[in-house]
């Protein structure tokens, strides 16, 4: 029954920042709602993203309260590192390995996105 996962939502402390950084990164915005909520496409039509403003962002960070994982070509995880640079991100330390090259837990399929 289940084929894939449709929709994910993230905390974010600036909403129209959030929206920017995302569209850098290759999603199309789509709308948003009241000003405190914007909807994303990763895939047109089969998956977006979900950013809510709020206050409520300044947790510790830990994979299951915040992570989503975005599925690339074995290509675009090779360069990941350098693309996630040049998008202005830093990548960072992920479960002891240094960020010099892409770090992945690999289940069936799906990668792990290498900044979380």
């Amino acid at each position: 029954m289940i084929k894939g996962l449709y929709e994910a939502h993230l905390p974010v402390s600036n909403l129209k920042r959030s929206i920017e950084f995302y569209k850098e990164l290759g999603l199309e915005f789509d709308h948003s709602v009241e000003d405190s909520l914007a909807f994303l496409w990763i895939e047109k039509n089969k998956s977006w993203l979900g950013l809510w403003e709020t206050d409520k962002v300044e947790l510790e960070y830990h994979p299951s309260i915040r992570h989503i994982a975005f599925q690339v070509s074995l290509e675009g995880l090779k360069n990941s590192v350098s693309w996630l640079k040049s998008k202005g991100c830093e990548p960072r330390e992920a479960f002891g390995f240094e960020p010099v090259e892409p770090f992945v837990m690999a289940h069936d399929n799906y990668i792990m996105d290498p900044r979380n």
